[in-house]
């Protein structure tokens, strides 16, 4: 932002709730010959892998990314955080992967500025990778297999007799809640619980199929609600689903499984995506002094909220929030503020019956960065 104008700021920071335009870092300020700045624009990458267990980052992981020119790219990082810094916009198609955890694609969106006095686009992907389970033999004869995972009760898989040909060896990994590490995972209109991954992919004949048990602590369905089982096919962004089988006391539900591939449990509530929005600009930081550059951490929360919690009706209270840091400078007889903004999804939310319950707004980790700066030097008394 130029020095020229001031007015379109007061308005931002009476927005953000806090005016602290600091002109009194920089008194007398006086006519110059020197050019306007143009602050560089960038758009980086930031890529963050986690345990899922627990959340902590992860070390010795390896990322491939292929660029939106068809590039590819491997990166190993022993530190846990990889910042990829390219000026290319469009989709990069980003695979986590480490020894022992179930490898996690996603197709990430860098997007062009279009708006100009944006000096940094930031686009924040984080995976959290889950540990695979272990191999368990499954005969011809017929098998009851037990799935390891941190729920109240096990979950069991009874394969009847006849439903594969061979001994087979089968791993399946539980997928652990999004929501567990703050994240409220939306995937073809669904909010994700839990899942699971089965290896190696099998098909089985109509009348011969494995029945999953999942233990359920949903307290919507407890209370009547519909549980399902459903594999998501990213090329159609439709689900291949299964409503459960409850028990009496609807805390176990049953599944009959056609294939083996990643499979997860939902409940019947939909979020209908009605588009994106930017968050206000927010004043984040300033110059001490001029000369000096600034540094800031901007924060936006979603305060938990009933309609949230009842999408995951765990007993969870979710606080949706992102965050990002940036420094800028210094620049020489220049002082600096840095502003920023998140951008938003908007979701619908519909019941079991298909009626609407009300309006969410989803925070995502994009950022938009933007800094103001202004000429200013010593007059005698300035700073």
């Amino acid at each position: 932002m130029k020095n020229k104008n001031y007015s379109r700021f007061f308005a931002l920071l009476i927005l953000a709730g806090v005016l602290v335009f600091g002109f009194n870092q920089c008194k007398n300020v006086g006519p110059s010959e020197m050019p306007e700045p143009t602050p560089y624009v960038t758009s980086q990458l930031k890529l963050t892998v986690y345990d899922s267990d627990n959340g902590s980052i992860l070390q010795g992981y390896s990322v491939k990314v292929i660029f939106p020119d068809g590039t590819t790219k491997d990166f190993t990082n022993e530190n846990g955080t990889l910042n990829i810094d390219q000026t290319m916009e469009g989709n990069y198609i980003v695979t986590a992967s480490k020894d022992g955890y179930l490898a996690e694609n996603e197709i990430v969106e860098v997007e062009k500025v279009v708006e100009e006095n944006i000096s940094a686009v930031i686009t924040q992907q984080d995976f959290y990778l889950n540990k695979k389970g272990n191999a368990s033999l499954v005969t011809p004869q017929g098998t009851v297999i037990t799935v390891a995972s941190d729920l109240a009760q096990n979950t069991t898989i009874q394969f009847p007799y006849g439903a594969i040909s061979n001994d087979q060896n089968v791993v399946v990994s539980f997928i652990q809640p999004p929501y567990k590490n703050g994240d409220l995972k939306v995937l073809g209109e669904r909010v994700l619980i839990n899942g699971y991954d089965f290896s190696p992919d099998l098909t089985f004949p109509q009348n011969l199929k494995p029945t999953i048990n999942i233990p359920i602590n949903v307290q919507s369905v407890l209370d009547g609600g519909k549980i399902f089982f459903g594999s998501f096919d990213a090329q159609t962004n439709s689900w291949e689903s299964i409503e459960g089988t409850l028990n009496a006391e609807r805390n176990v539900a049953s599944f009959e499984m056609p294939h083996f591939s990643a499979w997860y449990t939902f409940t019947g509530y939909r979020l209908v995506k009605n588009g994106t929005s930017w968050a206000p600009w927010s004043f984040v930081s300033e110059s001490e002094v001029c000369s000096a550059g600034a540094c800031g951490t901007y924060i936006f929360t979603v305060a938990p909220s009933s309609l949230i919690n009842e999408l995951i009706s765990l007993g969870y209270s979710i606080n949706l929030k992102v965050k990002d840091t940036r420094c800028v400078g210094p620049h020489f007889q220049w002082a600096q503020q840095l502003y920023a903004r998140c951008q938003l999804i908007d979701y619908s939310v519909y019941d079991y019956t298909g009626q609407l319950m009300g309006n969410i707004q989803v925070p995502t980790k994009k950022f938009q960065w933007m800094v103001d700066e202004w000429y200013c030097h010593d007059q005698g008394g300035g700073k």
